[in-house]
């Protein structure tokens, strides 16, 4: 008998929308440690649009890689739309996708009354092996107001409220479990 180890891959997007901004900082850090840690990861940053930054990461201290995102993609008013990043992602990336990809999504689940793509989010679910969804908002924030998180759930296999440091390593400690 042959011991097959899978070689997991890593599918990262990331909302660095003004509602994201003061934890966007931590968890583009995150991303970095992640990227390090796992060879086949790929990240991605989304305010508007999509925006591929594993290059960003690479021969960088992470707050120097960090800091070049933020300004690539800086706050402001901007009309926030997963669904159209998602739509992106499936036109120009879904290659990256198959059944040993880990897909995380990191953000508050707010779409500005945008249509949510959930046809795209739950064929990139049913494509992945785990679709995980990392929320700094309280959970009683889901749902109200312009969140779509409420639609996104039922799709994912976990999903992880962090905006603390020891929410984010309990959440990464969860992430790291085969």
């Amino acid at each position: 008998y042959r011991d097959r180890n899978l070689k997991p891959k890593l599918v990262v997007i990331c909302d660095i929308s003004t509602s994201m901004r003061s934890v966007s900082e931590l968890m583009l850090s995150l991303l970095f440690a992640i990227q390090d840690q796992i060879s086949k990861t790929q990240a991605f940053a989304f305010i508007d649009h999509l925006k591929y930054i594993s290059p960003f990461f690479e021969g960088r201290q992470p707050e120097d890689a960090v800091g070049k995102i933020l300004h690539q993609m800086p706050s402001g008013y901007y009309n926030t739309d997963l669904g159209s990043s998602l739509e992106q992602f499936q036109r120009e990336h879904i290659g990256k996708v198959d059944s040993r990809t880990t897909f995380i999504i990191v953000g508050d689940g707010r779409n500005n009354y945008n249509d949510p793509r959930l046809d795209v989010f739950n064929q990139l679910a049913r494509r992945s092996r785990r679709m995980i969804w990392l929320n700094p908002e309280a959970p009683a924030l889901w749902g109200s107001g312009d969140s779509d998180m409420l639609k996104y759930a039922p799709a994912c296999d976990s999903i992880l409220h962090a905006n603390t440091l020891a929410q984010l390593t309990e959440a990464v400690d969860h992430l790291l479990r085969p």
